[in-house]
């Protein structure tokens, strides 16, 4: 695997923009068997940071701009005009290398939805195979879980006194413990979290995927690389321009560009390229290539908001940062068993369930985090964690219906685009949020939880009737970093790309990344979109 800035006018069949979830998945299966020549480029640089691989240890760079895109949102019209912070990985392997290391596949009724809608090949049954394909889960089933694949897959069991008693708590306000929620039949109600690591370390797709593949020499990684446009011979990509070093380059592509930059950046660069809605495009003095109207719409995203609380014992993360004893007992158990909190980097326990008998299907989680602060990017006594021993109860929306938009503001590609999720613009998603703190108080008051807690210290007990609810919901809502949808998939006027994920009215040119799905998968995003990496190599591969 060659690497560093290639000199301008390098060629290659395929060039795949971005080494994140998708983008390494795509070197690695493009690459195989030594056929073609794939260059695949990365903004930001290595993964060698050690606090990428412990998990735990995410919580140092979270703030850290070497490593992360610190993205700002537009004022947030019904979250009190706050702006939100849109924290993405600009590392190898992009987000997959700082986030909260879940492993979920998601609802399999929301892929059915896919196909139903006409993505064809898109049902939980069609990407059944690609799950089992990209997992390594030895203790799974193997007729719907996946041993020896390239990411690892650990189930979290029996996993601290706080979690055990969430369980419990979980199961006497009614919902039923599972044993795999990734079974593909048991995604409603209450389980231990699975996590995307092998032996305690974090299994990114640059671990999993590009590590095997860098002794080929048919593959070639430039970091610190910035695309800045995909160029055209009328309605085909022939390549890309992007800077290194300071200095401009361009790479030329045979076969096809492939734009795996996220659904944050990669509408942007279709914009910056003339591929978009043609008025927006003339209004930001871009010239227009191909009238593509649905670029940067659909911007979804999962929000969360949250409930606080003083545990009466030294058991929380909160303990452990504050704790030399505690953080070298900890650290003692990860160097020789590989276990304890150090492995786990967000929650460790969760329950889906249906806000209302109405509801056709699990629509609202609440999760456990065994750590407490002003907000979620509190994870470190710096950012805000609590003094005190502390736990999260998070309340998130699995299917939420507020939609909003990205486009970039000016040709500058250094410029960042305006981001509008237009956070509980639908009133739904905010009724549900009061319901889903209901239920989250009911979950704490259970005998198996109450035992452990103090107080309740946000919002506390003086936030109960509707009005200071809504108030602190529209207050605290944050992202869960879960961005979908900017290039959807399908065939109306409004796709961006067709099933095969090939940008619609162009030629050469794919897009596989989260910016494709139609919708949220229901829950986490960064399984499904290596799942639809897996998928996309093959349709390449299929010409």
């Amino acid at each position: 695997m060659a690497s560093g800035a290639q000199p301008s006018g390098a060629s290659f069949d395929y060039v795949i923009v971005g080494a994140g979830s998708a983008g390494c998945v795509l070197a690695n299966r493009l690459s195989e068997g030594g056929r073609h020549t794939v260059l695949l480029l990365e903004a930001g640089g290595k993964d060698s940071n050690y606090n990428i691989h412990v998990p735990i240890l995410v919580a140092n760079i979270l703030r850290d701009e070497r490593l992360t895109w610190p993205l700002m949102t537009e004022p947030q019209t019904f979250l009190k005009g706050q702006r939100q912070l849109w924290v993405q990985g600009k590392v190898l392997g992009g987000s997959s290398s700082i986030n909260g290391n879940l492993y979920v596949r998601g609802d399999p009724a929301e892929y059915d939805a896919w196909a139903t809608r006409g993505c064809n090949g898109w049902s939980y049954a069609d990407l059944l195979p690609y799950f089992r394909k990209l997992e390594d889960f030895p203790s799974g089933d193997p007729r719907v879980r996946g041993h020896g694949g390239p990411v690892g897959c650990t189930q979290l069991r029996d996993f601290d006194p706080l979690s055990n008693a969430f369980i419990d708590a979980c199961e006497q306000a009614g919902s039923p413990r599972r044993a795999d929620y990734n079974d593909g039949e048991s995604y409603e109600g209450t389980f231990y979290s699975q996590y995307s690591t092998r032996k305690g370390f974090r299994s990114s797709t640059a671990v999993a995927y590009l590590r095997p593949a860098q002794g080929r020499a048919n593959l070639t990684v430039v970091t610190g690389a910035l695309a800045t446009q995909v160029h055209f011979e009328g309605t085909r990509a022939t390549g890309v321009d992007y800077v290194a070093d300071g200095a401009k380059h361009h790479a030329t592509a045979h076969r096809e560009v492939i734009l795996s930059a996220g659904a944050l950046h990669t509408p942007k660069l279709l914009e910056l390229s003339g591929v978009g809605n043609a008025q927006i495009l003339q209004a930001r003095g871009i010239a227009v290539t191909h009238h593509l109207p649905g670029v940067g719409e659909n911007l979804r995203d999962h929000t969360a908001t949250r409930l606080t609380f003083e545990c009466n014992q030294h058991i929380t993360i909160n303990d452990i940062a504050r704790s030399p004893w505690l953080k070298m007992k900890e650290g003692l158990r990860f160097l020789f068993k590989r276990e304890g909190l150090l492995t786990i980097s967000s929650s460790t326990a969760q329950t889906n369930l249906r806000a209302s008998p109405q509801s056709p299907r699990a629509d609202l989680l609440l999760r456990l985090q065994p750590f407490s602060g002003k907000d979620r990017y509190a994870r470190t006594p710096k950012l805000g964690m609590d003094a005190f021993p502390g736990f999260t109860i998070s309340i998130g929306i699995l299917n939420p219906r507020s939609v909003g938009s990205l486009h970039v503001k000016s040709p500058d590609p250094n410029e960042q685009a305006a981001m509008d999720p237009r956070y509980l613009s639908d009133e739904h998603d905010l009724r549900m949020y009061v319901q889903g703190i209901r239920i989250a108080r009911e979950v704490a008051a259970q005998p198996a939880l109450k035992k452990l807690i103090v107080r309740e210290t946000r919002p506390g007990p003086v936030v109960h009737d509707e009005a200071t609810v809504v108030d602190y919901i529209k207050s605290t809502v944050q992202t869960s970093w879960h961005m979908v949808g900017t290039c959807r998939m399908g065939h109306d006027e409004m796709a961006v790309v067709d099933p095969q994920l090939r940008v619609r009215g162009l030629a050469n040119l794919r897009v596989v990344d989260a910016s494709v799905f139609p919708t949220i998968p229901s829950s986490n995003t960064n399984i499904p979109t290596i799942a639809v990496a897996e998928k996309a190599a093959d349709l390449i591969a299929a010409g």
